[in-house]
């Protein structure tokens, strides 16, 4: 009889585990339930986050901006302490390897509660990078590129921004979702990066796009950047790719 009240104690004990985990893991899930109320809390005021929206209502004011911004809900709605931080790191002055020029950006996000299950021991989701081989490059103004990534979308974050070359302005934007599904848009051109996370474009004499489309392992955004950058330096394929007697 003892033995049977130990046991059934176990097995409470065990499925109170069970379930803490269950809500504590469904909590930072970005399913169709969690998407619903986010949607709502957009059009509800109550749970804006004013701080924010004044902070961008006089940004766009200050920089005389088109368009119009939205309001955005509280971000620990959607998990407390979930939103941890965006940002990006590349080479914006250009680089160049077997005489050819190149910018390049990667945009992550840090690990957070709904990006870690993803991510596992990497501490940055780096969900999209870009990179280009160009003819121009403006070291004073730094006119040629433009980056922005946004988190006011949380737990889904944009990317979006343009390089210029001399003949082509390269627009893109690119976000990734709370269940790590992601997009680019590259002049009008949709990548899927589930199958791809970085983009490189390598811009024609005629004025035309070239695209290449290449997965990149779970890194941090230091070996992120390396390990682009050995890609255009010796991967071969690669190399073909931008060494065409058409391209800039």
């Amino acid at each position: 009889m003892k033995y049977q009240t130990t046991a059934k104690k176990s097995i409470i004990l065990i499925l109170m585990l069970i379930c803490f985990k269950t809500i504590g893991y469904s909590q930072y899930q970005w399913d169709i339930k969690a998407k619903k109320k986010n949607e709502i809390h957009r059009r509800d005021s109550a749970t804006w986050d004013n701080k924010l929206f004044k902070m961008d209502l006089n940004f766009f004011k200050e920089h005389k901006l088109s368009g119009g911004i939205f309001p955005v809900p509280k971000y620990n709605l959607v998990g407390e302490n979930s939103f941890i931080g965006l940002g990006y790191d590349g080479n914006f002055k250009g680089l160049t390897i077997n005489n050819k020029r190149f910018l390049y950006n990667c945009f992550y996000a840090t690990k957070n509660k709904f990006n870690k299950a993803f991510i596992k021991d990497v501490e940055q989701d780096v969900f999209f990078i870009i990179a280009i081989s160009t003819d121009f490059i403006d070291p004073e103004k730094f006119s040629h590129f433009r980056s922005l990534i946004s988190s006011r979308n949380h737990p889904n974050y944009l990317a979006k921004g343009y390089y210029k070359t001399k003949k082509n302005t390269i627009d893109f934007n690119a976000f990734v979702s709370g269940d790590r599904n992601g997009y680019a848009i590259v002049n009008e051109r949709i990548f899927d990066l589930t199958i791809g996370e970085m983009i490189f474009i390598v811009p024609q004499k005629d004025g035309s796009l070239r695209s290449m489309q290449i997965e990149i392992p779970l890194l941090s955004i230091q070996e992120t950047k390396n390990y682009v950058e050995k890609l255009l330096r010796e991967n071969q394929s690669v190399i073909d790719f931008y060494s065409c007697k058409s391209c800039i």
